[in-house]
């Protein structure tokens, strides 16, 4: 793979960032169903409740539903587009442990981004009727495991090498 600042290098940071984004959006989920479960609410508000953004008051119900499966995929999208861009910002500039806390500072971040300002105008039910506590907790862990992971698949896809494409023997012309 291209090495410096070439768009192979771009490519693989990116790629990198989207992979760690996934996993935390998939962590998130699961610390959110771990709530609502604890609070004795459904595990599937939070999905159902981004699902709204396109079926409107009709999606927000308390069980699974043939919606729920829209709102998931929303969150695993936004939040690996949002690692995507991560992966882009931090680059390949420091340790894990830098790369942790630049995650926590970046799930914070667009916590309060999107909460104050992206939802109210997308669709206002997202900040009234999500746990606030629990989300903010949960952009929490989500930083910490895009800073995390992001570190250790950016070094894991710069460490692989691409196959060689070797011209043909004699034997073979």
């Amino acid at each position: 793979m291209p090495s410096g600042n070439g768009a192979g290098s771009n490519r693989v940071l990116a790629l990198a960032g989207i992979q760690a984004g996934v996993i935390g959006a998939l962590v998130l989920l699961g610390y959110l169903a771990v709530d609502s479960a604890w609070h004795r609410r459904s595990v599937w508000t939070v999905p159902n409740l981004l699902a709204s953004t396109f079926y409107g008051d009709s999606a927000y119900r308390q069980e699974f539903n043939s919606r729920t499966s829209t709102g998931v995929a929303l969150f695993v999208v936004i939040y690996g587009l949002l690692g995507g861009l991560f992966g882009l910002l931090v680059r390949d500039h420091g340790s894990l442990t830098r790369a942790a806390v630049l995650g926590l500072i970046y799930g914070t971040a667009w916590f309060f981004l999107s909460f104050d300002w992206l939802w109210k105008h997308v669709n206002p039910l997202v900040p009234l009727y999500s746990p606030d506590r629990a989300m903010l907790v949960g952009h929490l862990l989500y930083g910490a495991v895009l800073g995390g992971r992001f570190a250790a698949s950016r070094r894991e896809m710069a460490g692989a090498k691409q196959p060689e494409i070797l011209p043909p023997g004699p034997a073979e012309q």
